[in-house]
C-alpha cells in the first residue's frame, strides 16, 4: 500500500493574507467532513525544529490494539513519506492520513494531506483517532482577528487587546487635566484655551501609546474606540491617529468611563461590529474600488471574465472576490494526446458540465477518454495574479463590503492603468 492520493496544501503560499485564510478555511472544512472506518486517522503537527527521526520513532511505537489492520499500513507509509522529507518548512508541517470511509480493497483508497500552514506550528502533536484533530489550524484562523480597544475621555485613557477570545488590559494613562472652570470673563477664556491645549497634548500622548501598542507591539485587525461624551469623537476624528490605525477604525461606542473597566464595556458594545468586521486592508481596497467606479475613472472593472482577462494580461493590480461565488473551473485533459479543454461553471451544474466535457471527442485526436480536474475559481485567479505580480483579496466576512462586492457579481478589480 502506498499513498497514491497524496495532496499538498501550501496555505502560506498566496498573494494576500485573505487568500491564505480562505485556503485554510477550505482545508479545515474538507478535513472535518472526512469519516474514518475505525480509529485509523493520523493527525501529525510538526514544528520547524522537530527532528524527523524523533517523529518516526513515535510512529513506530504507536499501539494498534484497538484499530483495524489499516492503521499499521497508514503508519508505515507515513514513515516512508517522512524519510523523503529533506527539511521541515519554516512554518512547520501538518500531515493528515488515513482511509476516507471506504472499503479497504484498493491501494488508491489510502490518502494523505500534507499542509504547510499560513502561521507557524508551535507545538508537536501526534494523534490516532476516528477523526482529524484540527484545533491548531482553527486557532490560526481565530488569531487573525486581533482587535485594539481604547476608552478615552479628557482625564484618562485605557488600552486593551482582544486576541481570539482572550482579553488583555494593556495600560491606563492619565492626563492631569482638571474639570471645566466656573470662572467668568477673560479668566474663563484663558483657562479654556489652556485646557484645550492640554487636551490636545493628551490626545497626542494617547496617539503615541496607541501606535506603540497596536503597531509596534501587536498587529491589529481592527480598532474600536469608546468613552463617555464627545471626547472620544474629538480624538478619533482629529488628526491624531497614525493613518494605518485610522484605516483600521471599526467602530466608536459610548461607555460610562475611560478606566480599565470601560475596556470590557467597549468590547461588549461592539459585539455585532466585531462579528461582521472586514480586515482593514479589505475595507480600504473596497472603498478604493467603489470610489473609482463612482467617478468612472476607467480604473475599475467587475465581472469574472473581465477580471480574469485583466489579470492574465497584467492590467489588474488587485482582484477582489467573495468566497461565496460557488464557481469552479473544470479542465478535461485527453489521456491520448494531452489536449485540454476548460470551462468555468457554477457548482450546482458541475455534474452536467463534466458529462458534457467527457462525452464529446477530443478536438485533436478524436479520443473520448479524459482526466478531469476541478479547481476553485479563487485558485484560478491566484494563478493568473502570481504571473503578473498582482494580488487577490478574498472578502469572506459577512459585512457591508461583501454585500457591495456581491452586488457587482462577486468579482472586481482595480487596474494599473486606464481600461481601454
Amino acid at each position: 500500500m502506498v499513498f497514491e492520493n497524496s495532496h499538498f496544501h501550501g496555505c502560506q503560499i498566496a498573494t494576500s493574507n485573505s487568500v491564505k485564510q480562505h485556503k485554510l478555511r477550505k482545508l479545515i472544512a474538507c478535513l472535518s467532513d472526512k469519516k474514518a472506518l475505525s480509529k485509523d486517522f493520523v493527525s501529525l503537527y510538526i514544528p520547524k525544529q522537530t527532528p524527523i527521526d524523533q517523529i518516526i520513532t513515535d510512529l513506530k511505537k504507536t499501539p494498534d490494539n484497538d484499530a483495524k489492520d489499516s492503521l499499521p499500513n497508514v503508519l508505515r507509509n507515513i514513515i516512508q513519506y517522512l524519510k523523503q522529507v529533506r527539511e521541515i518548512p519554516e512554518n512547520g508541517l501538518a500531515i493528515f492520513a488515513g482511509i476516507y470511509g471506504r472499503p479497504q480493497d484498493s491501494e488508491s483508497e489510502y490518502e494523505l494531506e500534507e499542509v504547510v500552514p499560513a502561521e507557524p506550528i508551535v507545538a508537536y502533536f501526534f494523534s490516532v483517532d476516528d477523526h482529524f484533530h484540527l484545533e491548531p489550524l482553527r486557532d490560526m484562523l481565530r488569531n487573525q482577528k486581533i482587535v485594539g480597544l481604547i476608552a478615552v475621555d479628557s482625564k484618562e485613557a485605557s488600552f486593551g487587546l482582544l486576541n481570539g477570545e482572550r482579553l488583555e488590559i494593556i495600560e491606563t494613562i492619565t492626563s492631569g487635566i482638571h474639570g471645566k472652570s466656573g470662572k467668568g470673563g477673560s479668566s474663563q477664556r484663558r483657562y479654556e484655551r489652556e485646557r484645550d491645549m492640554s487636551i490636545t497634548g493628551f490626545f497626542n500622548r494617547v496617539a503615541d501609546h496607541t501606535a506603540k501598542a497596536f503597531l509596534e507591539n501587536h498587529t491589529i485587525t481592527a480598532l474600536i474606540i469608546g468613552g463617555p461624551g464627545t471626547t472620544k469623537v474629538d480624538f478619533s476624528k482629529g488628526d491624531y491617529l497614525n493613518y494605518e490605525l485610522q484605516n483600521a477604525l471599526l467602530s466608536i461606542v459610548d461607555t460610562k468611563s475611560a478606566g480599565k473597566e470601560a475596556i470590557k464595556e467597549v468590547l461588549d458594545k461592539s459585539a455585532e461590529e466585531r462579528q461582521n468586521m472586514c480586515a482593514p486592508e479589505e475595507r480600504s481596497i473596497m472603498q478604493r474600488l467603489l470610489t473609482s467606479i463612482g467617478k468612472q475613472e476607467g480604473l475599475a472593472i467587475y465581472g469574472l471574465d473581465p477580471v480574469l482577462n485583466a489579470l492574465k494580461i497584467g492590467e489588474a493590480d488587485v482582484a477582489l472576490v467573495t468566497d461565496t461565488t460557488n464557481t469552479l473551473e473544470i479542465v478535461a485533459t485527453c489521456k491520448s494526446c494531452g489536449f485540454s479543454k476548460t470551462k468555468i461553471i457554477y457548482k450546482a451544474g458541475k455534474v452536467a458540465a463534466v458529462q458534457e466535457q467527457i462525452s464529446t471527442s477530443c478536438e485533436r485526436c478524436r479520443a473520448v477518454d479524459y482526466d478531469v480536474l476541478e479547481r476553485d475559481i479563487i485558485d484560478v485567479l491566484e494563478d493568473a495574479a502570481s504571473q503578473t505580480n498582482a494580488r487577490v483579496e478574498v472578502i469572506s466576512t459577512e459585512s457591508p463590503e461583501k454585500d457591495k462586492l456581491t452586488a457587482l457579481s462577486g468579482f472586481a478589480a482595480l487596474l494599473r492603468y486606464k481600461h481601454s
